[in-house]
């Protein structure tokens, strides 16, 4: 690593280290006011996150849309403060779980499980219930640039029996795993490209990553829908939902995001409306 990335995971294994060692309203205190400064001074992609909230929901005021904002931004901020005290922070968090039948019947049929989530609740506290509940689950996330930021993340996330793939990995170990009866998450909710199958998402036409439709189509491997919301303090529920099986990639691509967006328009504050979900427009010569 260069001298830049080793100061990055010494930096950030100090704050996990700090963090780790104070209440969980100390906790959440930490995470208020990285959301204050968020909103109020670092206001990187704050724009297009009112922008994306006002297009999912044109029907609501612009108080409404403000307010799902800030929730957001205190949502994501006492998210990132709890990621990084683990371990300590599972002595205080209370998870319960729906539909988990759902997952173990799946898994019996060993041909793996294609595990589907998007940018939506606690992503990472979802993937540490899995690895903690001892299920195989592997991970596919997006490899940090900065060498020593992406070593801490997977050292945190490992701590919970988490394991790594990356996006560019190789496609046969993804299939392999699946054949060895593992749990293969993938978060499909970003911008896809014009490489992505266009589906409706929000009432408009959305670039959406075509990976878990042809995992399925492929293997026959199941398919689930999982989500980890905070539904008060400390306390988190996890729930499971079966996907239909299919053939057509688009069917099954807007069958998981009609999901994700019903799970959303419960729960609005807690989605990440940070990425740039609808940039790419659709192509009618594609699709």
């Amino acid at each position: 690593m260069k001298p830049v990335e080793k100061i990055s995971y010494l930096a950030l294994n100090t704050l996990s280290n700090l963090l780790g060692h104070i209440s969980q309203s100390g906790r959440q205190k930490c995470g208020d006011f990285l959301a204050s400064i968020g909103y109020r001074i670092i206001t990187t992609r704050k724009n297009e996150a009112l922008s994306n909230i006002k297009r999912a929901f044109p029907e609501k005021s612009d108080n409404w849309h403000t307010q799902v904002l800030k929730e957001a931004y205190r949502f994501f901020s006492n998210m990132f403060t709890v990621f990084m005290s683990y371990p300590t922070v599972f002595r205080f968090i209370t998870f319960t779980v729906s539909n988990k039948s759902i997952l173990n019947e799946a898994l019996k049929l060993n041909k793996g499980v294609i595990f589907i989530t998007g940018h939506f609740g606690s992503w990472e506290l979802l993937a540490a219930w899995m690895g903690k509940a001892g299920y195989p689950f592997y991970g596919v996330a997006q490899r940090q640039r900065n060498l020593g930021a992406n070593r801490f993340f997977e050292e945190q996330r490992s701590s919970n029996h988490v394991s790594h793939l990356y996006r560019k990995d190789s496609l046969d170990t993804m299939y392999s795993l699946l054949e060895q009866n593992h749990v293969l998450a993938l978060v499909s909710d970003q911008d896809a490209k014009q490489n992505g199958v266009f589906v409706d998402f929000f009432n408009t036409p959305s670039s959406t990553t075509k990976g878990a439709a042809k995992f399925h189509i492929n293997t026959g491997a199941p398919m689930i829908f999982a989500s980890c919301i905070k539904t008060s303090f400390n306390n988190f529920h996890v729930s499971f939902e079966k996907i239909p099986n299919g053939t057509d990639l688009k069917m099954i691509t807007q069958s998981f995001t009609k999901i994700l967006e019903n799970k959303i328009r419960e729960y609005p504050e807690q989605y990440f409306w940070f990425h740039r979900r609808w940039k790419t427009k659709i192509n009618h010569d594609i699709n």
